[in-house]
């Protein structure tokens, strides 16, 4: 990774208020070569070809049959793409990047697992803001930028706003004693699927199951004008069609209720992928009940209406 390739901004951090924090358990993948760009635009389901300089796009890589293999953050870094992947399907996606260069493409792939590692900061607007000291970060939806030697990008999710921040990782140790403090939480799995539910982000909990994205809500992910790709006939012949097998929900119950596959008390199969007692993520065939009872356990259902990946 090529910090050099970059101009940082002129900004510093300070130590920071009091936010929680949470290391991702992610993967990277670093591509360079004056083909990687087209290369990686015939894998992916979104249009990556106009990406600016440190600009990223969130995108689905699929399989033949349209089934999500992998969801990617693409950041665009100088001449290089930086791949933000899970963690589970590193090796596969890798293989697929590798196996589609033409044999007269100037593509490198390089694996940064070891290298790299990224952390997310969370908190109200005003904590978040107390973690740059120069002046507020104000940047457009997807763009990163690069304070001292990482990487930055802003997120806000209502009342609260969420940084993600790519970094090496001999310097996570001095980044946490140095720049977050000792008075700030670091978020356990569970923990940080409850900030998940909260702002309605899906992990590979939920990418696992041989899904189509419009069953788990990311059809905004698709783009069917942008070219060929793995799965884009599935998915146009699944949009003309208008109908869905399956649909991700989110669920609020009166007792503690597992991760699993049930059958409710009218007999319908669910999937729940994510839980963290009371609340979690689950999926259905379309269905119009309000409320579900799994082994007297009542289950208010409630719509995702903005559904994102990172």
């Amino acid at each position: 990774m090529h910090l050099e390739n970059v101009v940082a901004v002129n900004h510093s951090v300070d130590n920071m208020g009091k936010s929680d924090y949470y290391i991702h358990n992610c993967s990277f993948t670093l591509l360079e070569g004056k083909n990687c760009l087209e290369h990686m635009n015939r894998l992916v389901t979104s249009n990556i070809n106009n990406l600016k300089d440190l600009e990223s796009k969130n995108t689905l890589m699929c399989n033949a049959n349209g089934r999500i293999i992998d969801t990617l953050e693409i950041i665009s870094i100088g001449e290089q793409l930086l791949l933000i992947g899970n963690s589970e399907m590193a090796n596969d996606t890798r293989d697929i990047i590798v196996s589609g260069i033409h044999w007269n493409e100037e593509v490198k792939v390089m694996n940064g697992d070891n290298i790299l590692t990224k952390l997310s900061l969370i908190g109200s607007k005003s904590e978040i803001d107390e973690f740059l000291s120069a002046e507020k970060l104000q940047s457009k939806e997807n763009q990163w930028l690069v304070f001292d030697d990482f990487y930055l990008k802003r997120t806000n999710h209502g009342k609260d706003s969420k940084i993600d921040l790519i970094m090496k990782n001999d310097q996570i140790e001095n980044f946490i004693e140095e720049k977050i403090g000792l008075n700030n939480k670091k978020l356990s799995t569970n923990e940080w699927d409850g900030v998940r539910i909260l702002y309605q982000i899906l992990s590979y909990n939920e990418y696992k199951h041989d899904l189509l994205p419009s069953e788990i809500g990311l059809d905004h992910l698709v783009d069917l004008k942008k070219g060929c790709y793995p799965g884009q006939e599935i998915h146009a012949r699944m949009e003309s069609r208008g109908k869905l097998k399956k649909k991700i929900m989110k669920f609020n119950s009166d007792s503690d209720i597992l991760s699993g596959k049930f059958l409710t008390d009218n007999k319908k199969k669910i999937n729940i992928t994510t839980s963290i007692g009371k609340s979690g993520f689950f999926l259905i065939n379309n269905i119009g009940e309000e409320k579900l009872i799994i082994d007297n356990v009542t289950l208010e259902i409630n719509e995702l209406k903005s559904i994102k990946i990172s």
